[in-house]
């Protein structure tokens, strides 16, 4: 977990210590049956968490309940992390991995919240529970505009079969008034939670307290249960007639902690630095050592009703109530203000949250030490969706320092470029490699700089990306880490300069180097885009990047396997393997589909789906798809990203043969091209390919013919997508309908000499191939090659009206359960949760929720229940044999 477990624990006071409310916890029992949403707001010291915990308790059986506990500086990830997470007990039949839902809505446009907050509404109204209850308990702790949004949708479209109970000390900057209007929302505040005078005598009755002097005591308190407590507890302070308020709680709470062993005491101020107290963490930072002090501690602590609650039975955990903590740091500053920044500095290296480990370290006055473990925590975030958390951990920093630490730049620069901001990602980068450098990191130094290179890259800026990589050794690397990067680094230099025919030996290289390192975090800023999979030479390298990732990536929702998947399927595609291209596209956009569409493995998706569907003769699909690719273009591709997307959808288009399309696409790119950022010769040429076929497709062969003799004298650099075959193919189909035969074959023999990586760009000149599959070629042309071409061309032979989503021999696995599936659904049947069926067919829980998920889908259907009716309907009959 990215956050500390208690988070989504129930606290649960000791019965002997809680306060006795029957009429008010009968209340709010009711309200929690019958209303969408129940607020509880009130200051501290209240007992709202207590009074929820209590209505918990008193359900109807079979009535589900979650607890998210909200810290200071939860931003929507974490929410969602720990709502999805408080769930799991109760299987949720999720249609998309939640991971996936958390990163669609922390997205920065934000265009997905509305969405996943109607599907977790969707898949909660699913869950097989008569009701359920969810408490956000310290809901005032939320300020994040993205977790008001989401919680408004949410609370908004609320199934009425779950309660949404939320505990906060001043009334959420949420959307309340609809729903109390419509009488959806009930409320409890101070007035509801106020001790009254009978309350009082009745309470104090059993500790031999008249009722006078607990009229005074009402008073006093002015029914506020902290002083009732507190009184309970012993303590003496204040006036007749004045009310408790924090100031008299912090004396009061002084006078307690005056009359318990004073060692307890010494313990109670050093742990007050934790969230949570459990006994490793406790002997940690106390020092009390192995010898089970701590435990015993913890025991007199909750045998004494010190204000703490027990959040965790499996590894006894204590929290302490934020008053009484407050008060004990108070007191510890006071006392031992040497002491403060040490414990805080010891808590630091036993917190295993992200966010409160950096809280510490922070208060602690150890920035330093703050951002480095930011620097090591932040990748993986990034890698898990949390961007946003990343950034929002960065802007808690001194803006002073900031400015000056290295560590912060990077995994500043990281996150900006994950979120498509390139310009942000490059300063931020260029400053860590100076900072780094002048403080003598090197090794640091050299990661940053390649990383560095790569955004510029991104931006277009290929002559400062080239300068800055000369300074990078390969071979004074001082890390796998930097050699990856370097090694990425020059294979998107190579390919984006136009030194196509490179490109392959560098990307071999940099297989190698992933593959010493087979980390998540590294492989997902390695996905090769979809012009660099037909590179020549590309093959084995893409498939073994490909496999490498399905291993790295296992069975976790990350965008990583879909992304391998579609690497399978370009690398299918090239060879000619369409049947398989079909079929690997189907899975890739059932994980993708899974995982919530990550933008990039969406973007290959459509290009790889596009090129199909022109391959196999679907031309109205291919050029539908193409204007979806454009539509959803990320804002951050910036204006060489759209002229990539525009060049390989004219590549589509001349598949087509549609030159309308063509003619469009084309100029929509070249208008584009006075603007780019070092658009020199080379990286402008494959135009002239795509030109010339302009000119063909329009009548004009010719200018054609010449415009192809042209481009293929730069065959490198107009290679882009495979053009130098397609152009090859064009040209010689040409020059055989002028009966040139010598001169078309001497064209095409450099094709046909090696042919062990497939047709490549050869297949999108599919009419072309058709023509030359049936030229009587004589002896201009060998015998083998001649088969060759008809090979080839049968690949492509248009199947008009077929779609990729169903011309594939595997399309029986989107309608019939596989074995795998059917087992899985006997174990739904006969009652087993998540856990259960991972454990009896030994698979992961992620991937029992991905079979639950196809189920329901395949059959068409809602919840757990309803397919385990099915199953028993069914009496297995339909069913692959198990």
């Amino acid at each position: 977990m990215s956050f500390a477990r208690t988070k989504i624990q129930q606290p649960r006071p000791r019965s002997g210590l809680l306060l006795p409310r029957p009429a008010l916890e009968e209340a709010l029992v009711a309200a929690l049956l019958n209303h969408r949403v129940v607020l509880v707001c009130a200051a501290a010291g209240y007992g709202k968490s207590a009074l929820l915990g209590r209505a918990l308790e008193q359900l109807p059986p079979g009535h589900a309940s979650a607890w998210v506990s909200l810290d200071e500086g939860d931003d929507l990830h974490r929410l969602l992390d720990c709502l999805i997470a408080a769930l799991e007990p109760f299987d949720p039949p999720w249609r998309t991995a939640p991971e996936g839902l958390i990163a669609a809505a922390t997205r920065p446009d934000g265009k997905a919240l509305p969405d996943v907050a109607d599907e977790i509404v969707n898949t909660l109204d699913a869950c097989e529970l008569p009701h359920g209850v969810i408490v956000l308990d310290d809901l005032q702790h939320l300020s994040d505009p993205a977790c008001l949004s989401f919680l408004d949708r949410w609370l908004q479209r609320m199934s009425p079969r779950w309660t949404v109970a939320m505990a906060a000390r001043h009334e959420p900057a949420l959307r309340l008034g609809r729903l109390r209007a419509a009488g959806e929302l009930a409320d409890f505040g101070e007035a509801q939670l106020r001790f009254g005078r009978d309350e009082v005598r009745q309470l104090m009755a059993g500790s031999s307290v008249g009722d006078e002097a607990a009229d005074a005591l009402h008073a006093r308190t002015a029914g506020w249960a902290a002083g009732l407590r507190l009184a309970l507890n012993g303590a003496r302070g204040g006036s007749p007639g004045s009310a408790i308020d924090r100031q008299a709680f912090d004396f009061l709470a002084t006078e307690v902690l005056a009359r318990i062993d004073p060692r307890l005491r010494g313990f109670l101020l050093q742990t007050s630095v934790l969230h949570d107290l459990d006994a490793p963490r406790c002997a940690a930072v106390s020092g009390s050592g192995g010898d089970g002090q701590a435990e015993r501690w913890l025991e007199e602590i909750e045998r004494l009703g010190l204000f703490a609650t027990v959040v965790d039975d499996v590894q006894p955990t204590l929290r302490l109530h934020d008053l009484f903590r407050d008060a004990l740091q108070h007191r510890l500053k006071l006392e031992q203000p040497q002491a403060w920044p040490q414990l805080l500095e010891r808590a630091a290296t036993v917190e295993t949250d992200p966010v409160r480990r950096q809280a510490l370290l922070l208060a602690a006055g150890q920035p330093e030490q703050a951002a480095r473990a930011l620097l090591h925590a932040g990748t993986g975030l990034i890698t898990q969706g949390g961007v946003k958390t990343v950034l929002n951990l960065i802007d808690q920093f001194p803006p002073a320092f900031a400015e000056t630490s290295a560590e912060l730049h990077r995994v500043a620069g990281m996150a900006n470029w994950t979120i498509w901001d390139a310009r942000a990602a490059e300063r931020h980068l260029g400053l860590a490699d100076k900072l780094f450098t002048a403080r003598g990191d090197p090794a640091l130094a050299q990661v940053a700089r390649g990383h560095r290179v790569i955004t510029l890259i991104g931006l277009g800026r290929l002559h400062d990306a080239g300068a800055v990589l000369a300074s990078l050794d390969e071979q004074q690397a001082m890390s796998t880490e930097a050699r990856i990067v370097i090694r990425l680094a020059r294979t998107w230099h190579a390919m984006e300069s136009g030194a196509l025919h490179a490109v392959a030996p560098l990307f071999d290289a940099l297989v190698q180097a992933l593959e010493e390192r087979p980390a998540l975090e590294v492989w997902f800023f390695t996905v090769p885009p979809p012009r660099q999979t037909v590179c020549r030479g590309m093959a084995p390298g893409l498939a073994r990047w490909a496999a490498g990732a399905l291993r790295v990536g296992g069975d976790r929702p990350w965008a990583l396997r879909a992304l391998a998947l579609l690497a399978q399927g370009w690398h299918a595609l090239w060879q000619g393997r369409l049947d398989d291209t079909a079929a690997l596209l189907l899975r890739a956009e059932a994980d993708a589909l899974w995982t919530g569409h990550q933008v990039v493995a969406r973007s290959q998706s459509l290009a790889l789906r596009a090129l199909l569907a022109a391959l196999r003769g679907d031309h109205e699909a291919a050029l539908a798809t193409l204007q979806a690719r454009l539509a959803e273009q990320p804002a951050g591709y910036g204006d060489w990203g759209l002229w990539h997307h525009l060049y390989f959808a004219s590549r589509v288009a001349s598949a087509c043969g549609n030159a309308v399309a063509l003619r469009d696409w084309s100029q929509r790119a070249l208008a584009l091209q006075p603007g780019l950022p070092d658009a020199d010769a080379p990286r402008l040429r494959p135009w002239l390919g795509a030109l010339g076929t302009l000119a063909w497709l329009e009548g004009r062969r010719d200018e054609a013919i010449s415009q192809w003799r042209a481009a293929l004298l730069h065959e490198e650099h107009i290679d882009l997508l495979g053009q130098a075959a397609d152009v090859r193919v064009r040209l010689a189909a040409a020059l055989v309908q002028r009966r040139a035969l010598a001169e078309a074959a001497s064209w095409l023999k450099p094709l046909l000499v090696d042919t062990e990586a497939g047709p490549g760009g050869a297949l999108l000149a599919g009419e072309a191939l058709q023509e030359l599959s049936s030229t009587a070629w004589g002896p201009a042309l060998a015998p083998h090659h001649a088969l060759t071409l008809q090979r080839w061309a049968a690949m492509v032979q248009p199947r008009r009206g077929s779609s990729p989503a169903v011309a594939t021999a595997d399309a029986p696995e989107a309608e019939f359960l596989s074995p795998r599936e059917a087992e899985v659904l006997a174990q739904i049947a006969e009652g087993a949760s998540n856990k259960l069926i991972a454990r009896a067919l030994d698979l992961s829980p992620h991937t029992v929720k991905r079979h639950v998920a196809n189920i329901l889908d395949k059959l068409a259907l809602a919840s757990r229940g309803q397919a385990a009716a099915w199953y028993r309907a069914q009496a297995g009959s339909a069913l692959p044999d198990r």
